[in-house]
């Protein structure tokens, strides 16, 4: 029983040197192989990757095949994390910026529309001062006109004959000459109607909303001016809000930060080693912090071993896409906690919670 106990281990000993030998061997040949249309091999292009942290190559057998897989755990140095901690804080910046633009259009928006306001009444005044000295004109020819017709004779209005002015002639002379009076009172008093019309209109306030139908939907000057005091009032509590919001979101970038740059990343390279086919990457995935692999474009990454440079520049980039922070905009915006705009009298107000 000693006998075969001892023959059972020895012969574990040498399968397991030989299965050894073997999955070293395989390790061997894709590091030794050429990569295509380079004048690297791969054990050069992985070994001395410079994204590294570490690497590892291991062998296995798989349906009767060597499966030859490089790893490798990228590095997070720190000169990435100092460009994504500006990049943080730039688009926090930038919603800073976008609140800080919604001020400055909705002062300037309340400032244009009192102006246009202001101009329509200075205009409505113009436009009743030509009336006025259009009316004066009017109502002058018109007096004129009626004293005409009050000075006149029936003979004016009539011709004569052999007779001369007959009795049937004057009286309808007469009557011609009241009806021209009467026709120039009339036409006074419409005159003088008018006149009195734009006169009260230039004491109306409300004569420019006639004039300009479209300004009565909206405040008046006075309105907008107490909307602009309000903004101006509420400028230092809005900006500190501002102030408040970047101190929040460059601390939740800070802390975003801090947790990602010791999650792991592993780039992991798969070789099938067979007499058949010369040696090239079967599958690449990316694994991050204990998640399920994510696929990599192959013909992309086996065009990036033809320069170690670029397999650097993948893993680089792989790396600063999972550090990147994107503050989400929307909802900062939302939850900003003043409104400002036309639609409130005070011009400002804290936004009532939803």
């Amino acid at each position: 029983m000693k006998f075969l106990n001892g023959s059972a281990t020895l012969l574990a000993i040498l399968t397991f040197a030989a299965l050894g030998g073997c999955t070293d061997a395989s390790i061997t040949e894709v590091k030794n192989a050429s990569v295509a249309q380079s004048d690297y091999t791969f054990g050069e292009v992985f070994d001395e990757a410079k994204g590294c942290k570490s690497t590892s190559w291991e062998s296995r057998e798989e349906n009767g095949r060597a499966l030859v897989q490089y790893s490798c755990i990228v590095d997070t140095p720190q000169a990435l994390v100092d460009v994504a901690e500006q990049r943080a804080a730039a688009s926090v910046k930038a919603i800073s910026k976008l609140l800080d633009d919604r001020w400055k259009r909705s002062l300037n928006e309340m400032e244009k529309r009192k102006d246009s306001i202001a101009g329509a009444i200075v205009q409505g005044r113009a436009n009743n001062e030509l009336k006025l000295r259009d009316g004066n004109v009017q109502l002058k020819a018109a007096q004129e006109k009626l004293n005409q017709a009050l000075a006149s004779s029936p003979q004016e209005y009539i011709g004569h004959g052999r007779s001369g002015y007959t009795p049937q002639l004057i009286t309808m002379g007469k009557e011609r000459r009241q009806l021209a009076i009467e026709r120039a009172e009339r036409e006074f008093a419409l005159v003088e109607h008018r006149l009195a019309t734009v006169v009260a209109a230039q004491s109306d306030p409300s004569d420019t909303n006639r004039q300009y139908p479209h300004l009565s939907q909206q405040p008046s000057a006075e309105d907008y001016q107490k909307m602009i005091e309000g903004m101006l009032s509420w400028k230092e509590r809005y900006h500190a809000a501002i102030e408040e919001m970047e101190v929040r979101e460059l601390k939740r970038a800070e802390d975003f930060l801090k947790a990602e740059r010791d999650k792991k990343l592993e780039m992991n390279v798969s070789f099938l080693v067979s007499k058949k086919f010369p040696v090239a990457p079967q599958t690449a995935t990316w694994t991050y912090d204990g998640r399920p692999p994510e696929s990599v474009n192959l013909i992309s990454f086996v065009a990036a071993l033809l320069d170690p440079k670029a397999l650097q520049e993948v893993m680089m980039v792989a790396r600063r896409n999972r550090l990147a922070f994107y503050p989400e905009t929307s909802k900062v915006l939302e939850a900003f906690p003043i409104t400002c705009g036309e639609k409130i009298p005070t011009g400002c107000e804290v936004k009532q919670a939803s």
